[in-house]
C-alpha cells in the first residue's frame, strides 16, 4: 500500500511539471483530480462539485460547463469527456483496495468461490437498470448541467438522506446483513436507486448507498457494494466516454494532462474511501446531507445576488 502511495505520489509530481496546450490548466487539471477523487464515493455528488467548481472557482477564459453556444461546442464536449475519463483514477483506487474482493469474483468465473461468483451475478444485475435507461434519458439530462439544477438535487437528495438514515436508526441493526445475502431483487432494486445519479448533483454513491440500506445491508456494507458497483458503472461510462469522443479529447488535451487528473483522482479516492467507512459505521450519513443541503444554500443565494 505504501509503495503503492509512493510511485502514484511521483508519478502524479512528474505529471504535474508537464506542459502542453490544454483547456485546463496543470493547477486546474489538479483541482478537478481532487475534486472527482474525493467526492465520487462519498454521497455528495461528483459531478455536481465538478459543475460548481468549473463555475466557481476555475477561470473562465473558456466556457464553463454546460454552455450551449455552437462555437465552443467542441470544447464543451471535450471538457464533459475529461470530467468522466479522470474517473478511471477512481476506479483504480476501488480495484487496488478491494483486490482480495476482485480476486474472489475471479476465482468466481471459473466456479472456485461461490461467494465471489454470487457477488458478480449481483453487481451485472445492479448494473442492468442504468443500461436499459441510459439510452432514453441520456441526451435531455445534458440541459440539468448547470450549476442551479445541481443546487436543487443537492437539497432533495439531503432531504431523502435525512429520512433514510433516521429510519434505519430506528430499526437499528435488526436483520441487517451483508453482501452475500443480497437477491436478485434486492440487487436489481439498488441499481434502481442508481439510475437516481443520472441527474447531476444527485450522487451515484448517495443512492445507491440509500439502496443498500433499503435492502437491509449494514451500513459499512452498503458502502462497500456502492464502492464495487461504482467500479463497474464508471467502468462502463469513462470506457464510453473515451471511444466516443477520442477524436475531441485529444484535439483539446495532451495525454499528461488525463494521466495527471486521473492520478489525483486515484490519490484522494483513496483517502474518501478510507474516510467513509470508517466514517459512516460511526456516524451514518446524516452530516452529509446537512453538507449537500448548506452548500445548495450558498449556490442559491449566489444566483439570488446575481438577479437582485
Amino acid at each position: 500500500m505504501k509503495k503503492f502511495l509512493l510511485v502514484l505520489t511521483i508519478v502524479t509530481a512528474f505529471l504535474a511539471n508537464s506542459r502542453g496546450e490544454d483547456i485546463f490548466t496543470t493547477k486546474e487539471s489538479i483541482i478537478l483530480g481532487i475534486t472527482q477523487g474525493a467526492t465520487e464515493f462519498l454521497p455528495i455528488s461528483s459531478t455536481g462539485h465538478l459543475i460548481l467548481v468549473d463555475r466557481f472557482l476555475l477561470s473562465h477564459g473558456h466556457s464553463s460547463l454546460g454552455d450551449t453556444d455552437d462555437s465552443n461546442a467542441l470544447r464543451m464536449q471535450a471538457k464533459n469527456a475529461y470530467f468522466v475519463i479522470i474517473q478511471f483514477g477512481s476506479i483504480l483506487a476501488v480495484l487496488f483496495l478491494y483486490r482480495r474482493r476482485f480476486t474472489d469474483m475471479l476465482l468466481g468465473l471459473f466456479g472456485h468461490n461461490y461467494h465471489g461468483r454470487n457477488l458478480i451475478f449481483n453487481l451485472i444485475t445492479s448494473f442492468l437498470p442504468a443500461t436499459i435507461i441510459a439510452p432514453f434519458i441520456g441526451g435531455w439530462l445534458k440541459i440539468l448541467y448547470h450549476a442551479l439544477p445541481v443546487a436543487i438535487a443537492l437539497i432533495i437528495g439531503g432531504i431523502i438522506m435525512i429520512r433514510v438514515e433516521k429510519s434505519y436508526r430506528k430499526r437499528w441493526m435488526k436483520s441487517y446483513g451483508g453482501i452475500d445475502n443480497l437477491t436478485f431483487a434486492k440487487s436489481f432494486f439498488i441499481g434502481l436507486w442508481q439510475c437516481l445519479a443520472f441527474i447531476p448533483g444527485t450522487s451515484r454513491s448517495m443512492a445507491t448507498i440509500i439502496g443498500g440500506y433499503q435492502c437491509g445491508l449494514r451500513r459499512s456494507e452498503a458502502a462497500e457494494y456502492s464502492f464495487l458497483l461504482g467500479f463497474v458503472t464508471l467502468s462502463a461510462a469513462t470506457m464510453y466516454e473515451f471511444v466516443k469522443n477520442f477524436d475531441v479529447i485529444f484535439l483539446h488535451f495532451s495525454p499528461k494532462r488525463f494521466l495527471l487528473g486521473i492520478s489525483i483522482a486515484c490519490l484522494s479516492s483513496m483517502v474518501a474511501i478510507k474516510f467513509l467507512i470508517s466514517f459512516i459505521v460511526r456516524n451514518g450519513i446524516i452530516i452529509f446531507a446537512w453538507y449537500r443541503i448548506i452548500l445548495a444554500i450558498l449556490v442559491l443565494c449566489s444566483f439570488f445576488r446575481q438577479w437582485a
